[in-house]
This record gives C-alpha cells, structure tokens and sequence, in this order.
C-alpha cells in the first residue's frame, strides 16, 4: 500500500475498451408501476374500501330522495363529501410517497456519483463509482463502499459488512491461502459491490460491474425471468417469495384498521338488521296480518319495507368515519416531514408509523 506505483493499473484506452465490452458500472432500476396503478393500490386500504362502499349505498339514497322523493340537490352532499374525503386521503397519501421515491431516485444517482480511489496509469486518482471498469485497481479504505465485485490484490486486517448481502455483519477478508474460510458464501479474497469496509484496508482489480455483480444479479432476479439453471430458479423464486413477504407485510396500524373496519362493519350491519326486524314487527302488531290479504293492502308495507331498508343503509353509511383515513394520512405526512428534517427520508409513509411502534432494536 506505501508503494503507490507497484500497479500500473489500466491506460485510458483500456478503460474505454473495457466500459465497451462489460458495461458501465450501474445497476439497472427496478421497473416501477405506472403511476396510475400505484394510485389504485391506496384504494386497498381497509377504511378506503369501507368508505367506498359507503359512498355507493350514499349514492342511492341521494338518488332515492332526489328523484324518488322529490327533494332538493342538497341530498347529494353527503355522497360528494364522502368521495371528496377518499380522494383527499389517497391523494395525499400518493402524493408523498411519490415525492419520497422521487428524493430516492436522486439519491441514488448521487452514490453512483462518489468518487472511488483507483490506480490507473501507474497513478492514484479519483473516478466517480459509475466510471470504474472492469480492470480497474481500486484502494479499499476503512468506512468506504465497495464500488464493484473484484479479487482481493492486498489486504492488511481487512474486516467487511456483507450484511445486505449475506447478514454477515462482520466478515474477515484475506489474500493468505491458509486463512480462507472454505463455508463462506463467497470467497475470502473477493470483495463484492455494496458492501463496506469495517476495519483495515487494501487493493482489488474489479471482476464485475453493475447488473454483472452478485448484488446486481439478486436485483435483476427480483425483477425479471432469464434462462438460468434449476438451482437459479429455486433461489429466484425463494428471493421473490421473501419479497413477497415483506411487500404484503402489515404494519401495527393496517392491522389496527382491519380490525376497526370489520368491527364497524359488523356493528353496523347487524343494527342495520335490528332495525328492519324491529320496524317490520312492528308493523304486523300495529296494522295486523291484513297488508297480506291483496295486492293493493301490500302496497303500503311495501313502501314501508323500502323506507325501512333507506334508514338501515343510511345507517351503514354515517357509522363509517369519512374523517379518519384523512387524519391519519395528514398524521404520518407531517411525521413524513419531521423526520426529513432530521435527514431521515422516508420512502413509505407507513414506515413511520412502524418505527414509532418499534419498542425494542
């Protein structure tokens, strides 16, 4: 290492020919979800769903008493706000989790910006992460990220943190034959991209960049299916699954909204249906088995039954919190913003809310 010319390290026009054949040194985004899709997906929230509904069975009535009953277009304000306070709800909740992923996206290009210490003509310089290639002889210093996949050249106590990769947090690398560990999941000369150097330094020549390296390969299995071999798909699939896992996930607070959700549900349900009994016995006490004997005696338990059912479903409608989703949306924004203040930037607005429930790390 106190030799800075023992590696001559790649000319510039190797580093062109280099960049030409095995690409440049960035991982390729994750296809995203149009953003009408990711709209839809607010919908799928529990009280969103009920509220929804609601707005339907509101819908009715307003329509029943306009047009049913002859009253004025005030009936339909309960309808329009109903819908307004959905809208608001999810339109906010989308419009900070996309301003989130957006802040995301820059980011990230700014960490494909970083410089990295490289050895090229015989000479230290700097290169940002994008531009190393294949070839290239890159310093490893204490605190810095790998930029790329690549074989160990020196290594003076080097420690790395291969978690995001391994969950090894603490992983001891070596270019001594007698110190390699045969269980490792990679070998102990190799370094890989993504991980970082908790102790020592060293030297590497790059092997991989970009999609090419093992941590762009798991991303790219996520994403997309290529030929592979049977023992490929297996870890695809076991990677997607785990994916799939933590994607469907609820935080505290879904599970507190299902909860509430099918509790009013239920309740208002069954008074709904408490109701309609009550009111029909009633009827049969007070008018008698009579409204039975023809047609036109029903006629006015007809008109009965559809009164009573108005007020069952009216029932159902104004049980349902309209305000809530929004309070809570408006809640963990603000908590979204706090955060950011503190340079903590949030991706999924849930996440707050998870990580003001979490009791022990």
């Amino acid at each position: 290492m106190e030799q800075k010319f023992q590696y001559e390290g790649l000319t510039e026009a190797q580093v062109l020919e280099s960049r030409e054949k095995y690409g440049v040194n960035v991982l390729t985004p994750v296809e995203k979800d149009p953003l009408w899709k990711q709209f839809l997906d607010k919908f799928k929230e529990p009280l969103i769903v009920i509220l929804l509904i609601a707005g339907a069975l509101s819908i009715g009535i307003s329509c029943y008493e306009y047009f049913g009953l002859g009253n004025g277009p005030e009936v339909f304000f309960e309808p329009v706000g109903i819908f307004m306070a959905i809208f608001l709800a999810t339109g906010l909740s989308f419009y900070f989790e996309l301003q989130a992923d957006r802040e995301f996206t820059v980011l990230n290009q700014v960490n494909d910006d970083e410089p990295v210490d490289v050895i090229r003509g015989g000479n230290m310089t700097q290169v940002p992460k994008r531009d190393i290639v294949v070839g290239d002889i890159v310093v490893l210093n204490t605190g810095c990220e790998v930029a790329a996949d690549g074989e160990l050249l020196e290594a003076v106590h080097l420690n790395m943190d291969e978690s995001t990769l391994t969950g090894e947090p603490l992983c001891a690398k070596s270019t001594d034959e007698a110190q390699f560990d045969p269980n490792a999941t990679y070998p102990t000369n190799h370094v890989l991209k993504g991980t970082k150097v908790m102790e020592g330094h060293g030297l590497f020549r790059v092997l991989a960049v970009g999609d090419h390296t093992e941590n762009g390969k798991i991303l790219l299995s996520l994403t997309q299916k290529e030929k592979s071999s049977a023992a490929d798909d297996a870890q695809r699939e076991r990677l997607q699954q785990s994916t799939k896992i933590a994607k469907d996930a609820k935080t505290p607070l879904d599970e507190q909204f299902e909860k509430l959700g099918r509790w009013i549900s239920y309740m208002s349900y069954t008074v709904a249906s408490l109701i309609v009994v009550a009111r029909i016995v009633v009827y049969l006490i007070t008018k008698g088995t009579d409204c039975f004997a023809s047609w036109d005696a029903m006629a006015p338990f007809v008109a009965y039954i559809l009164q009573t059912l108005m007020i069952a479903v009216t029932l159902v409608v104004v049980s349902v919190p309209e305000g809530l989703p929004m309070a809570v949306t408006l809640s963990l924004a603000y908590s979204m913003r706090r955060m950011l203040k503190t340079n903590n930037l949030v991706r999924k607005m849930h996440a707050c809310e998870t990580m003001g429930a979490t009791t022990v790390i």
